[in-house]
């Protein structure tokens, strides 16, 4: 019998800790625990960032995990969707809409290069559409008008679409050859809410429901269907990706709503890990058995937003989340921050049916500590404040005068220990963004006026500078340093509009870059001008405050794990995307409609996948 040296070439070490560096399938004997340990190679479902817009009975498709694109769906009351949108590995890009709003419709093909066929608006349609990236083009109708139907294909110029129903269900089969559908052989086995994998000339079909949920699974060779070794369970309505020969399913609908998951190997399909969130008319897309993305659908009570990846690794993927931290010490809204969520600072604020409070605390990552007051120079106008730097070097821009008329000038310089006024901004404004260090800063926007007038900092004097915002506006978001700041979102009157607007700075002009997901006021980043992280804010669903988060990668906007309590204009950190935090804010529907809830943000981790051996 062969030992591990005869299989391996290697003899189990012997050591008194786990090695910091590993292999997949390297085995050692840990002497401090009396332990067999090795690093496994397993397979599990982890969640991502949600997408943009929640709904189910959506069509998806991609060859690789790090670009799926999924288009059309529904969300209750009963309207079909047109949205469209983009998976790059770690967030949600909004993509341009279908032509024909739809759901249950079938897509096969790349992000790049997909087509979208059938589906219901909400009577049965035979359109098609190819996408290529960023717009939808009508093209040929199919020859059979249904909805639910599976499908294969590499590209928009090459792919293949079956069952279906209309009703009644069918075994229709139609190929793609990128300006004609031809019907071709049929499935051996009628059914809707099939799925498939692969290409037009290797497709694999499966699940489905005929009514009751099937197990059929069938190959397709570019001619003909061949019933293969039927699946362990009856689903329908679930997700796929893969090929003919590596295929994964997952969630949807057995005897309820499912989480279940299967992987084909080209002649049997297994059970493989289940999904977190048991769901069916989801959808998703990859490379193989071992490397999927499964999004959105119907959980049995509501549609979801959720996204989960699957991976085969010897690593444990830990998604990026958020976290509760320490109570905030007073219900507060309209409060500028920044440092990291380990070392962070909160100025100022509105507590509800209070003056503006001039405080300051200190956050070290445990507890929020009650630090000095703003010097004299703000009075009590600490409200509508905004500040950057460190937590022992920030400047905070606040309100001179406790009583009107208000003048909106202050600055004020913190140490560590206590604040000192600073020279007076040229420019009234307040509820503006801000970015930078204590000796090179940036303030711009803000309101009186829904200004787009920016400052430089040089860590003694103010300057207006001659580059300008393109849009003036106030409760914008900003991160980023004086020469490469960032600077999204935002609210003006009249009329009143709220913002989906991005623009960067380079040390002398502000250029537009890539919109937002949403339009959104009063929200903040934290990160640089390449990776911030937008959080929470107001939008036209949620004036109030939103959960949802964004991520922005120096071009485009994609989604990011939400946070638990929604909020707008709370305290923030200016640091790193892993180091961010979100403090206190406005949360309407409460009493007293703010919150003292504190989260902290950690980035997706991964890590060597260590386990204990034994023989059970």
């Amino acid at each position: 019998m062969a030992d591990y040296q005869d299989i391996r070439g290697l003899r189990v070490k012997y050591l008194s800790a786990d090695p910091s560096v590993t292999v997949a399938g390297e085995v050692w004997y840990n002497s401090t625990t009396g332990t067999l340990r090795s690093r496994l190679v397993t397979g599990a479902w982890s969640s991502t960032s949600p997408i943009t817009t929640t709904r189910g009975a959506i069509g998806g498709t991609g060859v690789t995990q790090n670009a799926v694109v999924i288009a059309g769906g529904l969300n209750p009351p009963s309207t079909p969707h047109s949205a469209t949108e983009e998976y790059n590995g770690s967030g949600w890009s909004n993509g341009g809409s279908l032509n024909t709003s739809r759901r249950d419709a079938t897509l096969f093909g790349t992000q790049t290069s997909a087509i979208a066929a059938g589906g219901g608006i909400p009577t049965f349609t035979n359109s098609s559409e190819s996408y290529d990236g960023s717009t939808w083009t009508a093209k040929p109708n199919i020859n059979n008008t249904r909805s639910l139907m599976g499908s294969a294909g590499a590209s928009n110029t090459s792919g293949l679409i079956f069952g279906g129903f209309n009703p009644p269900i069918t075994t229709a089969t139609e190929e793609w050859n990128g300006s004609t559908w031809t019907t071709v052989n049929v499935l051996n086995t009628a059914r809707h809410n099939v799925e498939g994998v692969g290409i037009e000339s290797a497709a694999l079909a499966f699940g489905g429901s005929d009514p009751t949920q099937s197990t059929a699974t069938e190959t397709y060779d570019g001619t003909n269907w061949t019933t293969v070794n039927s699946m362990p369970t009856g689903v329908g309505e679930l997700s796929g990706a893969g090929t003919q020969a590596s295929a994964i399913g997952a969630g949807g609908y057995t005897t309820g709503y499912s989480a279940g998951s299967y992987t084909w190997d080209g002649t049997n399909w297994s059970n493989a890990p289940s999904l977190a969130t048991a769901r069916g008319g989801l959808g998703g897309g990859g490379s193989s058995s071992s490397s999927a993305v499964a999004a959105a659908g119907y959980t049995g009570t509501v549609f979801t937003a959720v996204a989960e990846e699957y991976n085969v690794s010897a690593n444990t993927i830990t998604a990026g989340t958020w976290a509760a931290g320490a109570t905030y010490p007073t219900n507060s809204s309209s409060l500028g921050g920044c440092g990291t969520k380990t070392v962070g600072l909160t100025v100022g604020g509105y507590p509800p049916g209070s003056p503006p409070t001039g405080k300051s605390f200190e956050y070290n990552g445990i507890a929020w500590v009650n630090e000095a007051t703003l010097s004299p120079n703000t009075g009590t106008q600490g409200g509508s404040g905004a500040v950057f730097g460190t937590q022992t070097a920030a400047v905070a821009c606040m309100y001179n005068t406790p009583a009107p008329p208000y003048v909106y000038k202050a600055t004020c310089k913190y140490d560590g220990t206590s604040w000192a006024n600073g020279n007076d901004r040229p420019a009234d404004n307040y509820s503006q963004a801000v970015a930078g260090i204590s000796t090179a800063g940036l303030n711009f926007g803000g309101t009186p006026g829904f200004t787009n007038v920016t400052l430089e900092y040089d860590g003694t004097n103010w300057s207006i500078v001659p580059g300008i915002l393109g849009t003036g506006r106030s409760e914008m978001g900003g991160s980023g340093t004086q020469t490469a700041a960032l600077g999204a979102g935002g609210y003006s009157t009249p009329p009143a509009t709220t913002y989906d607007l991005t623009e960067e700075y380079d040390g002398t002009n502000w250029t537009t870059s890539g919109a937002m997901l949403t339009a959104t006021r009063g929200w903040k980043l934290s990160g640089t001008q390449t990776d911030s992280l937008g959080m929470a804010g107001g939008t036209a669903t949620a004036p109030g405050g939103t959960t949802a988060c964004s991520r922005y990668d120096g071009t485009s906007w994609a989604t990011s794990p939400s946070m638990a309590t929604g909020r707008l204009l709370f305290g923030n950190s200016s640091g790193a995307v892993g180091e961010a935090f979100g403090a206190a804010g406005y949360y309407p529907g409460t009493t007293p409609n703010r919150t003292t809830t504190t989260e902290v943000f950690s980035v997706e981790t991964s890590a060597a996948n260590i386990e204990t051996l034994t023989t059970s």
